[in-house]
């Protein structure tokens, strides 16, 4: 009965209260592990998923629409744009995305020579489609999101001539319109400072060559 007698007392040491910390305490830490090992590609993913939504609402920066204009009655607005982003699903290691785009701008010129009152004003729209497809495993921060896509746009420009010529003419109107359709591309990405709210930067032709602004998750 020697061997019962050893195994009565190392069962006994086991369930001492002092191992029953230790071995807690293992068991604790080996769930930990495993929780957090679970969640990695979760975490690589959690920005953009499938059935997210995504607005965002911004201006441009650097180049973009322009008619040479200078001078103290040259004004113009920013270059607004909005987009939409709606998460369709996986595609690939990432996933992809289809929204829609709009932008706005103007630049008007104002003066007076002697008799003349010149008054020009230039608008410029985009509507477009566009497709994205968001990769973070990359990077493994569960606040970036970063992504690259197409868009399919209708851009037009008018034009509007409302110069009025005193004495040496009579003030009229003249205006003239011109639009076509494009592809073009882009990269972007978005931080996220809480669960809904961030900010964004584009890489790509809309209405300039750089956008930033803020992003919204509805």
């Amino acid at each position: 009965m020697e061997w019962w007698s050893r195994t009565s007392r190392t069962v006994a040491h086991l369930c001492s209260n002092k191992n029953k910390k230790m071995v807690l305490k293992k068991v604790i830490k080996g769930i930990g592990l495993l929780a957090a090992t679970a969640c990695i590609p979760v975490l690589a993913h959690a920005q953009f998923d499938e059935g997210d939504n995504v607005l965002g609402v911004g201006v441009g920066l650097f180049g973009g629409y322009n008619v040479g204009w200078n001078g103290s009655g040259v004004s113009q607005s920013p270059a607004l744009n909005l987009h939409f982003d709606h998460g369709m699903g996986e595609l690939g290691p990432g996933t992809w995305g289809l929204g829609g785009y709009v932008g706005y701008k103007t630049i008007n010129y104002n003066s007076n020579y002697i008799y003349y009152n010149y008054d020009y004003n230039y608008t410029y729209l985009v509507f477009g489609v566009r497709g994205t497809w968001h990769y973070n495993e990359w990077h493994g921060n569960s606040k970036l999101d970063t992504y690259g896509g197409i868009m399919l746009a209708y851009r037009s420009v008018s034009y509007k001539d409302k110069t009025d010529y005193g004495p040496y003419g009579d003030p009229h109107t003249y205006s003239y319109s011109g639009s076509g359709i494009g592809f073009s591309g882009f990269l972007g990405a978005r931080y996220y400072f809480t669960d809904k709210i961030g900010a964004y930067g584009e890489l790509g032709y809309g209405l300039s060559a750089f956008q930033i602004g803020l992003a919204v998750k509805l």
